[in-house]
């Protein structure tokens, strides 16, 4: 048995429920299981049954709230976490064509910004560079800057988390480089007339060591690759992050906040 709760408090509380399967089977949906939500040690409610293994309870937690959710189902799981205080983005520019690359004959712009650190907390970060396309009915479709097509260069602070090679979709981060103070980040970047946006989270611990899991779990099966290389290259198993005792899964929340880039010629 499993269950993954990701938690915001500009969301409600939701719950995926699920059994382990095989490798060739689908996945394999809890729908009778009772679930229930604590905030800050006091019962707040049952989850109600949506679909497909998913429970929803109409509330949204609030900063600093402790949720603990318990299922019952075969047994008993429970998870717990803390929905952590939002972070901002300072100070962002990008300027083109600060450096140029000679072998590849290419021009590189730089992107710079700041984060300040808590110092009464122990603190995580999670961030996604992009660019939105505006769609009609004020819909949008997003662009990651995050890969190494668009950072030529990641920052120290991103380099030292030693995630990189592994070809993370979003970077994550701890504040061990700058704890307390102000994170200075430096990104030399491909040359592009639309860096738009940066959206950042604040992150809960289980939320840090799940993406850490993740992309090297992703990076070793090759997930995001097609053709024969999924059948010759792929590497051996690794264990996945849990913090659910009695079960498998994940319970870690997010606070974010979006900032956009001032662009410099």
């Amino acid at each position: 048995m499993y269950f993954q709760s990701i938690l915001c408090p500009d969301s409600s509380i939701r719950v995926f429920v699920g059994r382990t399967a095989g490798i060739q089977d689908d996945n394999s949906p809890v729908n009778d299981a009772i679930v229930l939500a604590f905030v800050n040690n006091v019962f707040a409610d049952t989850l109600q049954f949506v679909e497909n293994g998913i429970y929803e309870l109409w509330r949204q937690p609030e900063i600093y709230d402790t949720v603990r959710i318990e299922v019952i189902s075969n047994g008993k799981m429970s998870g717990e976490t803390i929905i952590p205080s939002p972070a901002y983005v300072n100070n962002s520019s990008y300027v083109c064509s600060t450096h140029y690359y000679a072998l590849d004959q290419e021009y590189h712009g730089t992107l710079t910004f700041s984060i300040e650190d808590d110092p009464e907390t122990e603190n995580y970060y999670e961030m996604l560079i992009y660019t939105r396309e505006e769609l009609s009915g004020g819909s949008y479709r997003i662009y990651s800057k995050v890969s190494d097509y668009y950072i030529f260069k990641p920052d120290i602070i991103i380099q030292n988390e030693g995630d990189w090679d592994f070809k993370p979709t979003t970077l994550f981060f701890s504040d061990k480089m700058f704890d307390g103070k102000t994170g200075y980040f430096s990104f030399i970047m491909s040359v592009s007339d639309e860096y738009g946006y940066i959206t950042l989270r604040s992150i809960s611990k289980e939320y840090y060591y799940y993406r850490k899991y993740y992309t090297r779990h992703a990076f070793n099966a090759q997930l995001n690759s097609d053709g024969i290389r999924n059948l010759l290259f792929t590497g051996e198993p690794l264990d996945m992050y849990t913090n659910i005792q009695g079960g498998l899964g994940v319970c870690a929340a997010y606070s974010s906040t979006v900032t956009k880039i001032e662009s410099k010629p």
